[in-house]
């Protein structure tokens, strides 16, 4: 009888305790977390293919034939981004061929920034770039052919 009297408070202490999860204060994650961070151009992709390096094959990458072609996005979260691309010099020459060659410069770009929905908007003044966010990959997918861009692709460093 003494042990039923000392085993069931201790039964019920125990079933109490183990009711109470660790999580009840747990931050909540932030959706941002998923778009801060530095990001590195991994594609820059154009219509119709060409063969920038004249090595007989034509890609719609760029990156793949032109190596000085680069570029970086860093996204902060106090709600800033910054860019820095190598500026990219495109010129018709004839037949849907295009001399494709980077430059001595680089462009650097900053706004703010806004995510939701998967959705990356990068503000930079009256001008907005969009992004879609697809696990480590921000695309911006323009759709113009050449002499314009089909998408870029930046990957999470």
């Amino acid at each position: 009888m003494k042990r039923s009297k000392v085993l069931v408070p201790l039964l019920a202490y125990i079933f109490i305790f183990q009711a109470c999860s660790s999580d009840d204060n747990a931050a909540v994650d932030n959706p941002n977390d998923a778009v801060v961070g530095t990001w590195n151009l991994s594609e820059l992709n154009i219509n119709p293919p060409q063969d920038i390096n004249e090595d007989g094959n034509t890609t719609s990458n760029i990156l793949s034939e032109l190596p000085c072609a680069s570029g970086t996005l860093i996204i902060n979260s106090d709600g800033t981004w910054s860019s820095t691309v190598v500026v990219i010099d495109i010129t018709a020459i004839t037949g849907g061929l295009f001399d494709i060659r980077c430059t001595n410069t680089s462009n650097t770009s900053s706004g703010v920034w806004q995510f939701q929905n998967s959705q990356l908007s990068l503000f930079e003044g009256t001008t907005v770039f969009l992004f879609s966010l697809n696990q480590d990959r921000l695309t911006s997918t323009t759709n113009e052919n050449l002499p314009g861009f089909m998408s870029e692709v930046y990957v999470k460093q």
